[in-house]
């Protein structure tokens, strides 16, 4: 896994046939998911529809105008400790995450984190606040709720100093 650099500006063309969805935000960064990735979150979120999961998500920050964090890869956290209303990243959890990310996507940047609230809806608890603020606390990391149950999703960024709820664009695969 490197460390987060800038990459080239992020060329909106390639927006011009992706699905935006909610409300994208100047002051914060855009989130833009690839379709394949949204598909294999999504998957992986409605296997335990009692226990929350989640993983990593890993990609790309571009931090020219427009600042754009592109999620390229998901690797679920199968070390971590589920619980019906939980999610706690385990120090095994972290070193796999390290170990997977330099052997299958190598020169990729952990962006985020996801996890799922069956039955709750999509939003940050105190504690998913706390584990944002303590583990993603750099400015273009975001986080990704999914509701396995209700069939909702939606992704957080920071604004300021605050962690909020933001749209994203799903590129077609």
């Amino acid at each position: 896994m490197t460390s987060a650099r800038a990459k080239e500006p992020f060329d909106l063309d390639r927006l011009r046939d992706a699905r935006q969805l909610g409300t994208l935000y100047r002051s914060g960064a855009v989130v833009v998911i690839e379709e394949p990735v949204l598909d294999e979150i999504l998957s992986y979120s409605s296997h335990d529809l009692v226990r929350e999961v989640g993983g990593f998500l890993l990609g790309e920050i571009h931090q020219e105008e427009p600042n754009c964090v592109i999620v390229r890869h998901f690797h679920p956290a199968v070390q971590a400790t589920s619980r019906a209303a939980s999610l706690t990243f385990t120090h095994e959890t972290w070193s796999d995450l390290h170990r997977q990310a330099e052997l299958r996507f190598p020169g990729a940047v952990v962006v985020g984190w996801q996890h799922t609230h069956p039955g709750f809806g999509v939003f940050l608890s105190a504690y998913d606040l706390f584990i944002h603020r303590n583990f993603f606390s750099l400015p273009w990391q975001i986080a990704m709720v999914v509701d396995p149950r209700r069939q909702e999703l939606g992704f957080f960024h920071w604004r300021a100093d605050e962690v909020l709820d933001c749209g994203f664009v799903c590129l077609g695969g």
